[in-house]
């Protein structure tokens, strides 16, 4: 059974196709079309709002931070 996480999104500036989110420390830049489940209210939610939460399972948290990431860099303490 897979476990599940919350990410908080949020634009990646001058972009309309990346976001970022951190996490353990790092911010990580994804394409929005990465994003696992992104239904109609989230990408709502994210194109008026410029920020949204979203549920994904561990295993897509895994690859986001990996292979799929765009750039990661260290979040300043």
């Amino acid at each position: 059974m897979s476990s599940f996480s919350f990410l908080a999104l949020s634009w990646v500036p001058g972009t309309m196709d990346r976001v970022q989110f951190t996490t353990a420390g790092r911010r990580y830049t994804v394409l929005l079309r990465h994003i696992e489940q992104t239904t109609v209210h989230a990408v709502s939610d994210l194109y008026l709002k410029g920020r949204v939460i979203l549920q994904v399972s561990a295993e897509h948290h895994a690859q986001l931070m990996s292979t799929l990431a765009l750039q990661v860099r260290a979040v300043p303490a």
